[in-house]
Order: structure tokens, then C-alpha cells, then sequence
């Protein structure tokens, strides 16, 4: 309900403000903050953040450089809790039909108690500290580049927040302003999110709480399960321990497995490798009332796992390679049920159609799944009263 309030997302110039109570609000963060790591895990640090990868589906290099000041280091996992703050209440203000700005407007007693600490000194000179480093920490990245549904190489530089104000009154904080970047405010604003477990805020170490966004975002799917070697989370972790100590917390959090939510369990690739599988006990609920077309697409864009995502990119190839037609009339129907090791399943409408492809398109189909730097052996397909084929 909108009143007016100290504190909570101020409505551009007007004087209206809108808070919601802490506890009532759901956890949101970025998916793009979520499929590698956009702060540091150690604190001061200076050296820059750095992820590069080939976006299947443009052919283009995708880029991300983070960069700190030398007086403050680059902004940290546990600074995040404040855009986490901001993006749940503005999502909770659209939610109640309200159209907030990114200037957000809140009282350290509110931000305090969202993320149920007591608000005594020490947590006061972190809020500081916090909006000192997401303010001076630079951003350059070429991810979501696109303008007018034309793709092209841009980099855009940004900080956190483009601005931030504190009220103070005898020496006591009462009031923090800020303003969230543009692109991170764009990307919101299409709810471009997730939600979160309250208890994400309780995670102690800062690659227990980076594995955990990562999960959430990798296990977001109906079927709830991702793997991913050691090597490959290490990468995108940003990590500045050797990887062998990374290897190893990784060991340790699956023997204390009490991530929220989640499930962690040691595994082993077709070839030996150590990998991780993160299953969510808390899977997506899929309820017999239709939502509004427009949820049923949000449901699809935060709900996307990356097995799903690369199955897009994996399609949109095969279209290069085939008629587009031709790949709508076959591949496009197909269903794609999961992973196991190095072989994929899909269901197919038909037993026609799962031998049709299987005979047709299964050798290119495993050849550019492994050209997308995945573990692909062999294909199954399978139709509903059908037996399994191979390829």
C-alpha cells in the first residue's frame, strides 16, 4: 500500500514514497549477476574481474571488466545485499501497481532489518563503506548491447550506483539515497530476475554465497538439476585462490551441504573430472491455474536454466545450417529433458519424428552441442509408448 513514509522507493520528484514491510518482501537479484561473479570475494582487492565467453547465437565475444579504486577495492558479494535490497523493492512496488524510479529512497533501520542484523555502529560504517565501493567500482561489458533489436559491439561503463546521499542528524544516520545504474535499473525493469532465499542473507562465506546464486540460477528449471565441473565454476567464480583451494571448499560445502534449497553432491564426468550437481529440494511448483500471458513469459525468462539457454543457441545454429523451416518442423518440437553424464534426452510428439531426426540430424545435433564446449556423447530420443533410440 502506498502512504506517505520515511523511507522506501521514492517516486521521482514526488513526495509520495513507497516501503513495503522487510518481511514481506521476496529477495530479488539480477540473472545476469547470477551466471558468473560480478564482485569480489575478498576484500580490498584491486585486481580486476575479468570474464570472456563467445555468445553462441551472435557469434560475438561477450566481455566483462570490473575495476576498483585504489582507496576503496572493488565492490564485494556482501555489498551486493544493497542492490538486492533495491531491485526487491522496486519489484515489489510494480508488483502493487506502482511505477517507481531507480532513485531509491530508505532508512538504514529498514535495510537492517530486511537483512535481520542489529543496526549498532559496526553495521552503520559497512552501509558507508558499501556505497563508497558500488560507487566507484567501474563496470565495462558488452552483455545486453542490443538497442532497437539490432546487435551491435557496444560497451557500456557504468558504476553500481550513479549516485548516493545520506541524511545525517546528531551524528545518526536517518535517511540513504540512491540511484541505481541504468543498465542494472533496464534489466530489472524487464524483470530480468530471480527470487531468492531469505536465507541466502545467513550464508557466512563469500564462495558459499557465490555458489549459491549461481545454483539458483543454474537449477532454476522444472527439472531442478545442474552439473558443472570444478574447473569451469572456478572460472566464473573469480576467484583469487589457487585452484586448489577452491577444490577444495568446493569438497567442504558438499560435505556440509546446507546451502538453502539446495542439494550438493560430488560427481564425476565421463572423463574423469570432478564436477558439482546442484539440485533445488524446492523445485517450481506448476499449478493448474493458467497465468496471464504475459507472467508466462516472465515464468520463461527468469525460470530459463542453462541446459535450457543452450538448447537456444544450439537451435538457432541448426537453423543457419538447415532452413529455418525445416528446423521449426523438426527440431523446434522436440523437448529437451535433461542431461545424465554425457548423454541428452529428448521427447519428441511422435515415434515418426524421433526416428526421423535421430536418422537425420542427430550426428550434427552432438556436434555442435560439443562446438558449444559441452559434454555431449550421445543423444537419446523418445516418444510417448516408444522405446529409447540412440545416437
Amino acid at each position: 500500500m502506498a502512504r506517505t513514509i520515511e523511507g522506501g522507493i521514492k517516486e521521482h520528484q514526488d513526495i509520495v514514497r513507497f516501503t513495503a514491510s522487510p518481511v514481506d518482501v521476496a529477495a530479488k537479484d539480477q540473472i545476469d549477476l547470477m551466471s558468473r561473479n560480478w564482485f569480489s570475494l575478498t576484500p580490498g582487492r584491486n585486481e580486476p574481474i575479468e570474464h570472456e565467453y563467445l555468445d553462441a547465437k551472435s557469434g560475438l565475444k561477450e566481455t566483462v571488466r570490473i575495476t576498483g579504486s585504489s582507496e576503496h577495492g572493488i565492490a564485494t558479494i556482501y555489498d551486493q545485499d544493497l542492490l538486492i535490497f533495491a531491485i526487491s523493492q522496486w519489484v515489489e512496488a510494480k508488483r502493487l501497481g506502482l511505477d517507481p524510479s531507480r532513485r531509491v529512497h530508505f532508512t538504514p533501520y529498514q535495510f537492517f532489518g530486511w537483512l535481520n542484523i542489529a543496526p549498532h555502529g559496526t553495521a552503520y560504517a559497512r552501509l558507508k563503506d558499501a556505497l563508497h565501493r558500488l560507487k566507484m567500482t567501474s563496470i565495462e561489458t558488452t552483455i545486453r548491447s542490443e538497442k532497437d533489436n539490432r546487435r551491435k559491439h557496444r560497451i557500456k561503463q557504468f558504476s553500481w550506483i550513479s549516485e548516493w546521499e545520506i541524511t545525517e542528524e546528531e551524528g545518526e544516520v536517518r535517511g540513504v539515497e540512491v540511484v541505481l545504474a541504468e543498465w542494472l535499473f533496464d534489466s530489472i525493469r524487464d524483470f530480468h530476475v530471480l527470487t531468492l532465499d531469505k536465507r541466502y542473507f545467513e550464508i557466512p562465506g563469500t564462495v558459499e554465497r557465490w555458489l549459491y546464486l549461481y545454483a539458483r540460477k543454474a537449477t532454476g528449471g522444472a527439472n531442478g538439476v545442474w552439473r558443472e565441473t570444478f574447473k569451469n565454476l572456478y572460472k566464473k567464480s573469480a576467484s583469487q585462490q589457487e585452484y586448489k583451494h577452491f577444490a577444495s571448499t568446493l569438497r567442504k560445502l558438499v560435505q556440509k551441504d546446507n546451502l538453502p534449497g539446495l542439494k550438493l553432491e560430488k560427481v564425476s564426468s565421463s572423463l574423469g573430472k570432478d564436477m558439482l550437481r546442484m539440485e533445488r529440494t524446492e523445485k517450481r511448483q506448476i499449478t493448474d491455474r493458467k497465468p496471464a500471458v504475459e507472467k508466462e513469459a516472465q515464468i520463461a525468462l527468469i525460470e530459463k536454466t542453462p541446459l535450457e539457454e543452450a538448447w537456444e543457441n544450439v537451435l538457432e545454429i541448426m537453423s543457419k545450417h538447415l532452413s529455418e523451416a525445416t528446423a521449426n518442423s523438426w527440431l523446434k518440437v522436440l523437448h529437451l529433458v535433461g542431461q545424465d553424464g554425457d548423454t541428452l534426452t529428448y521427447r519428441a510428439p511422435t515415434k515418426f519424428i524421433a526416428d526421423h531426426v535421430q536418422s537425420h540430424f542427430a550426428s550434427k545435433l552432438r556436434t555442435v552441442w560439443q562446438s558449444l564446449g559441452h559434454d555431449v556423447k550421445t543423444i537419446r530420443f523418445e516418444a510417448k509408448n516408444a522405446k529409447k533410440t540412440a545416437a
